[in-house]
């Protein structure tokens, strides 16, 4: 058995990705609600086929002896199409009558399932259902692929363009997927559903984009019933490509299947074209940079941070370093320059160094109190592994926030990590008594609170007297 999936990579944004993660939002709760509706639709189907069933087994039985090639059927549809015309159940009879009657509903509810109305059908093609099929996922797991990868290159896009640009691509993208599929499959009866083919775009702008980017993929084997697992990077130069090729390959073998690879290839081919016209014609130059400027001006970022970003968008990083460093040095509420510091240094090994920066702009963040800052910091510090190399006065100020701010199960998660580090602080009982009062009162979690209060009775049995 053998898993491998991207879980990021080592370019970070300058912005909160608000339409990046207002997407994922949407995919979200449009896939709970279709969910809801589907298995009620699914069960009423189910019903119909068991009723309709009952009178084709009592006649599919009786031809099978003369007609053995009714069981070679590849669809079961083209079944009920010979009982329809009279080639299995006589014309006329009741049971005829009454297996009609049930197959009229039938096929009345199957048009009306939530992929056939909003989903693109290539024989009865839509151009509002090309829009909403975008927006319908099949399971979770579907969504959840799919909003993976959009969050892996999504952020970044949105970053280098701007919302408006990245919007107009993903839906773009999404269209251009969809008529490829149905140029490819133009008699299909089935309906093409879910973001794929727009990912697929956003993709392929990220591969032109951001081609020296690390991507860094999770893995996990099963051999010889021992399990392995861990994490390697990979350039987008190479990632991005070799996925295309995946898709080349499943759509040359295989005909019309569970994959839209027709629609992947278009969306990836768009965006791809998209990136390099944007880079070569000098469009991201003349007209999107502009537009970066602006909104990085509403941020209030410096002039200094402005050159750092375009020096590392040229992939300066030689020259991006020693101004970053003198930035942080001399802006003393810029977290922006620490951040960008901590992850070039993460990137390329430095740990220490990493460490010092993310911990210098949590510092900063904590002192401006601005909550998109110390919630995106501590999100992409605990995913990197550097809570725990945050100072003492950051790491409990960090958890006293998340409190402050009603984020009462990642309070408690800081305070413990607090109290795992700083065995001799003297603040280490006050915060076993935070975890306490969380669970009682916070999180109405009696059995954890308690265990909470026994550990300092018993790491400092006179503290609760004093």
């Amino acid at each position: 058995m053998f898993f491998i999936i991207p879980v990021g990579s080592e370019e970070g944004v300058r912005r909160l990705p608000y339409v990046t993660i207002g997407l994922i939002a949407i995919n979200t709760i449009i896939w709970i609600i279709t969910s809801m509706v589907l298995s009620g639709q699914v069960k009423e189907l189910e019903q119909l086929h068991a009723r309709m069933l009952e009178i084709e087994t009592y006649y599919t039985y009786q031809i099978v002896a003369t007609d053995p090639a009714l069981l070679d059927e590849a669809d079961y549809d083209r079944v009920r199409e010979r009982i329809r015309d009279g080639d299995i159940i006589p014309l006329g009879t009741e049971d005829y009558q009454r297996w009609n009657n049930l197959y009229e509903i039938y096929l009345q509810k199957n048009s009306q399932l939530v992929f056939s109305r909003f989903g693109v059908t290539p024989a009865r093609f839509n151009l509002l259902q090309l829009f909403s099929s975008m927006f319908v996922h099949a399971n979770f797991f579907h969504l959840l692929f799919n909003m993976l990868f959009l969050w892996l290159v999504g952020c970044n896009i949105e970053d280098d363009w701007t919302w408006k640009v990245f919007l107009g691509l993903y839906l773009a993208s999404g269209l251009v997927a969809g008529i490829f599929h149905a140029l490819a499959f133009p008699g299909s009866q089935v309906p093409l559903i879910g973001a794929s083919g727009a990912i697929a775009g956003i993709m392929g702008a990220f591969m032109i984009r951001h081609y020296k980017t690390k991507i860094r993929f999770a893995y996990f084997v099963f051999l010889f019933i021992r399990p392995y697992f861990g994490t390697f990077s990979v350039y987008a130069g190479v990632a991005l490509p070799i996925w295309m090729a995946q898709q080349v390959l499943g759509a040359v073998w295989g005909a019309e299947s569970g994959t839209a690879y027709w629609a992947h290839i278009g969306g990836f081919v768009f965006g791809a074209a998209t990136g390099a016209s944007f880079k070569f014609l000098g469009i991201e130059e003349q007209y999107i940079e502009p537009m970066v400027e602006e909104s990085l001006e509403k941020l209030k970022v410096s002039p200094r941070m402005k050159e750092a970003y375009k020096l590392l968008d040229d992939g300066n990083t030689e020259a991006a370093l020693p101004l970053l460093a003198q930035i942080t040095a001399e802006e003393r509420y810029n977290h922006e320059a620490p951040l960008v510091l901590a992850r070039l240094y993460d990137a390329a090994g430095r740990c220490e160094d990493a460490a010092l920066m993310y911990d210098r702009a949590v510092g900063i963040g904590l002192r401006t109190e601005n909550q998109d800052i110390i919630s995106s910091l501590h999100d992409e510090i605990e995913e990197k592994d550097h809570l725990k190399d945050l100072s003492e006065k950051n790491l409990y100020n960090l958890a006293n926030y998340s409190e402050a701010t009603g984020r009462y199960e990642e309070a408690a998660r800081l305070f413990g990590v607090y109290i795992q580090i700083h065995r001799t602080s003297p603040a280490r009982p006050k915060a076993i008594h935070r975890i306490y009062s969380l669970f009682k009162d916070k999180m109405n979690d009696a059995n954890k609170a308690q265990k909470a209060l026994a550990y300092l009775n018993k790491e400092y049995p006179d503290w609760l007297r004093q």
